[in-house]
């Protein structure tokens, strides 16, 4: 009998330091980080011309971050902001003394930043379907090449169009897919893809391919 109440007694003891190593469940809410490629076609449609350049790349990278909010099972609410970057060396050649050459070598570029806000919808086991709203600043730059020689080379002149300028601002859509599996308890990895179109302007923006890494608070 004494025994019994002894074993009784432990086992009592123990309960608290067992619900302490019992895991909490996940939260709501989700952090996400993403990073990959971007196909920028408003970007590449620009054409260089002898006495100006704003040609850039059309592929370039793009990452970003998302906050996320667990409606129920299979749907969710996000915030979620991405930056792209294309850009493009540029060479411009020049006669420096009679039979001689030289060349002039800068970099443009072309941002992005995409502020949205989506509501996302699992369709698949491992597959959500994300669709919602855009909001989307732009910094690009252009070099203007003067037909005059300052110190025996061309004049180049690099400006910059952006949203505090010039209110290089536009509103639009974004819908995509994105694939992921469990790593961990909280973590997943994943592939997702966004196609952004700018109402504003009725132009198809860019499509962006990022690896993504989700942690569930």
């Amino acid at each position: 009998m004494k025994l019994l109440l002894t074993s009784l007694l432990l086992l009592g003891g123990s309960g608290p330091l067992w619900a302490q190593v019992v895991a909490r469940p996940p939260s709501r809410l989700s952090l996400q980080i993403h990073y990959g490629g971007v196909a920028n076609f408003q970007a590449a449609s620009f054409e260089d011309y002898s006495y100006e350049l704003q040609h850039v790349r059309l592929l370039g990278t793009a990452g970003g971050g998302e906050i996320g909010y667990q409606l129920s099972q299979k749907s969710a609410l996000a915030l979620d902001y991405t930056r792209s970057v294309n850009m493009e060396q540029k060479h411009v050649r020049y006669q420096n003394s009679p039979g001689t050459f030289a060349q002039i070598d800068f970099r443009l570029r072309y941002i992005n930043n995409a502020f949205q806000a989506v509501y996302e919808r699992s369709i698949a086991r491992d597959l959500k379907l994300h669709a919602g709203l855009l909001y989307l600043t732009t910094a690009s730059q252009s070099a203007a090449i003067a037909p005059v020689l300052v110190g025996n080379q061309p004049y180049i002149s690099i400006s910059e169009i952006n949203r505090s300028n010039s209110y290089a601002e536009e509103g639009g859509v974004v819908a995509g897919l994105e694939y992921s599996r469990n790593i961990d308890t909280r973590l997943r990895l994943g592939l997702k893809v966004r196609g952004y179109y700018l109402l504003s302007v009725t132009t198809f923006e860019m499509l962006t391919l990022t690896p993504t890494l989700t942690y569930q608070l």
